[in-house]
């Protein structure tokens, strides 16, 4: 029988095996670390995209049977005691004190507001409503259309009470297709909502540690994610002119060399927003006609400005989100989610581990697991919420 103290620990796991199925068990043993959980459970799984995802997902549930399990694959993924560029990651939290409702939608990309609402609702239902304390997560296809439509979508329901932390689920920057599972099934184009009831607050903490440099512009002409024009120019030469230099990337269409996206990852576009900071939007390429591809879509009439940082600012910032979430807890906590950017990984470069033991310092002894993303969901107050090139930091 296990003790009070076994029903709230939560517990951190990971894996490299080569096999599938033995990473799936490998990184559930290591999360539930011996106990036998409960129904009213949760582990949260990523994954990298080596392994067949259907086999690898049906392990998991099998492992953890019969606790709840959400999970999406992922560029990398790490805990508080390893960082894994290829394999799995797994947290393992006993309900205790929780109550979790999950919903999922399919097919969303073509109504992802509608979806959004759809599955608010639902998770909000099976969670047994509103809690004194509550906070939705979602996990998203990252490759799903405007990610900003989550965030829409799911304030009808929640309106600016309800906090919103997620990612959106990300692969080997192939641009291919990501997987979302829960409910026992393997999805694409599909959406995951976790309602979370608390009988105290939850704390999140969000940060990027990106500066604005040159001046801002305003977005002339735009559709979806392409951005044509920046003040009536080619979209490509005001940013290069912004962040100072060409960037010597192959063209559009070459498979040679460095692409675009790569050579920008240190210089995202910033989006200004209603608190007077800025919302991180990193740039997936450029066309033969001069636009800016971007990850997430902008909107005309935004105003924009070239970001810059160094590895420092990026570890400070990921420290800082960690911060801030646990202040906003107000106690010492249990564990920890983690959603960074996948963008972030090339300027963090050799640094990368280095981000985990940044968000360990203000976490202490508790456990933690997290993904690099295609996009981040964090919204304690207001309507807005979608981020790139951020971290966020959901702490219980």
């Amino acid at each position: 029988m296990a003790n009070d103290n076994d029903r709230r620990r939560v517990g951190q796991g990971s894996s490299t095996a080569a096999d599938a199925v033995a990473a799936a068990r490998e990184c559930v043993s290591a999360a539930l670390a011996g106990r036998t959980p409960e129904p009213a459970d949760l582990l949260i799984v990523h994954v990298t995209v080596e392994y067949e995802p259907l086999r690898f997902f049906e392990a998991v549930a099998e492992s953890a049977a019969p606790a709840q399990v959400v999970g999406c694959t992922a560029f990398a993924g790490f805990t508080g005691a390893a960082n894994v560029t290829a394999g799995a990651v797994a947290l393992y939290v006993p309900a205790a004190e929780l109550t979790f409702g999950i919903a999922t939608a399919d097919s969303v990309s073509a109504d992802l507001r509608g979806a959004a609402r759809r599955v608010t609702e639902l998770a909000r239902e099976r969670a047994g409503g509103d809690g004194e304390n509550s906070v939705l997560m979602m996990l998203s296809d990252g490759l799903a259309g405007d990610q900003r439509e989550v965030v829409r979508g799911s304030y009808a329901v929640t309106g600016s009470t309800v906090p919103l932390v997620g990612g959106a689920a990300s692969e080997d920057l192939s641009m291919g297709a990501t997987y979302q599972f829960a409910d026992g099934k393997l999805m694409s184009n599909s959406l995951i909502a976790i309602w979370i009831n608390s009988p105290h607050p939850l704390g999140i903490g969000v940060a990027h540690g990106w500066h604005p440099m040159g001046d801002p512009v305003t977005v002339t002409r735009a559709e979806a994610n392409i951005i044509h024009e920046l003040d009536g120019r080619p979209a490509v030469d005001v940013y290069l002119e912004q962040r100072g230099g060409d960037v010597q990337a192959g063209e559009p269409g070459d498979a040679t060399g460095p692409t675009f996206a790569r050579l920008t990852f240190d210089h995202p576009l910033g989006l200004a927003n209603a608190a007077g900071a800025f919302d991180g939007r990193h740039i997936l390429g450029r066309t033969p006609e001069g636009a800016l591809v971007m990850f997430g879509h902008v909107s005309e009439q935004s105003v924009v400005q070239v970001l810059s940082g160094n590895q420092r600012d990026l570890l400070d910032a990921a420290g800082s989100a960690a911060a801030t979430a646990v202040q906003r807890l107000g106690a010492e906590p249990r564990g920890a989610l983690v959603f960074s950017c996948a963008g972030r990984v090339p300027p963090l470069g050799d640094a990368l581990p280095e981000e985990a033991v940044a968000i360990r310092g203000p976490l202490g002894e508790a456990p933690f697991a997290g993904f690099f993303t295609y996009g981040e969901f964090a919204r304690v107050t207001g309507s807005t919420g979608f981020h790139n090139a951020t971290v966020v930091v959901l702490t219980f």
